[in-house]
C-alpha cells in the first residue's frame, strides 16, 4: 500500500493506493484547525480508514462522494454507523446510490467547509449521470473522471459520451498548478498537474465533440488501445 502526504495552509491531504478489488485511491481531508476529517469515496476498507483517522487525533465528520459506483461506496454504510458521518453527493447522482443512510445533495459551484478548508464542488458528469469533483486549494480530486493520461469509460447506467465531452471543456478551465488524484491509479504515473494533463490526456487534447465521441467509442469497442501515457494531436487524430 503506498501513501502520499500534501500539507497546505489549512489541511492536508493524505492518500491511501491500492485499496480493494480494483486498487482504488482514498483521499483524506484533515482540517487543521477543526481536527474534523472528511474521506473521500471509501471503499473496502472501513475499520482501516477511521482508525487511520482516530490515530491522528481527528474526527470523521464527513464523506464526500464522487460518483455511485460500488468500488467507490461499499463502505459508505458502516463508517456512517460507526461514527455518524455525514454524506454528500451530487444532486444528479442521488438516485443511483446503493447506500441506506440519508445524503446531503450538492449541485455545480457550491461550496463545502471543513473547518476553515473551503472546497469547490464542480459537476463532471459523463462517467456516470451525476459525478462530481472536489477542489480544494491546490488539489483536485477527480474519482473516476478523470485519471493519468485516460478517464472513466462511459458503459455503466448514467453514462453519457456528450456530457463527458462537456465536463471535460469544464475542467480545463483549471489552473495548470493544480494537482489531479485520481480515483485509481492507473495511469503512467501517480503524481502530475492539470497543466501535465492538458498537454497530454487524450480526453482533454481532443478539442472537437466529435472527435471526442468516436475516440471514447471507439475505445469501448476495442478499437483503440486505451493510452497510459501522454499523446499529442497528432498521435490522437492518427489513431481515429
Amino acid at each position: 500500500m503506498l501513501e502520499k502526504k500534501y500539507t497546505e495552509k489549512t489541511f492536508t491531504l493524505e492518500i491511501l493506493y491500492h485499496i480493494g478489488d480494483y486498487e482504488n485511491s482514498i483521499h483524506f481531508v484533515f482540517d487543521h484547525a477543526s481536527k474534523t476529517c472528511a474521506i473521500v469515496d471509501p471503499a473496502w476498507e472501513a475499520d482501516l480508514f477511521i482508525q487511520r483517522i482516530n490515530d491522528k487525533g481527528y474526527k470523521l465528520t464527513d464523506i464526500w462522494l464522487t460518483h455511485w459506483h460500488y468500488d467507490h461506496t461499499n463502505a459508505v454504510d458502516e463508517i456512517v454507523e460507526k461514527t455518524g458521518a455525514k454524506i454528500t453527493a451530487g444532486i444528479n447522482e442521488i438516485s443511483y446510490l446503493q447506500i441506506e443512510h440519508e445524503v446531503q445533495k450538492v449541485n455545480n459551484n457550491d461550496m463545502l467547509h471543513l473547518g476553515k478548508t473551503s472546497i469547490k464542488v464542480i459537476n463532471t458528469p459523463g462517467h456516470t449521470k451525476g459525478g462530481v469533483c472536489y477542489l480544494l486549494d491546490r488539489h483536485l480530486i477527480a474519482g473516476d473522471t478523470l485519471f493519468v493520461y485516460g478517464a472513466g469509460n462511459c458503459s455503466l447506467p448514467g453514462a453519457n459520451v456528450v456530457e463527458f465531452y462537456h465536463s471535460m471543456q469544464k475542467l480545463k478551465q483549471i489552473n495548470d498548478d493544480v494537482m489531479l488524484h485520481c480515483g485509481h491509479d492507473y495511469g503512467s504515473k501517480i503524481e502530475t498537474t492539470m497543466g501535465k494533463q492538458k498537454q497530454g490526456n487524450a480526453w482533454l487534447v481532443i478539442d472537437t465533440q466529435d472527435d471526442f465521441v468516436k475516440f471514447v467509442n471507439d475505445m469501448s469497442q476495442g478499437l483503440i488501445t486505451y493510452p497510459t501515457d501522454p499523446l499529442n494531436k497528432t498521435e490522437i487524430q492518427a489513431m481515429l
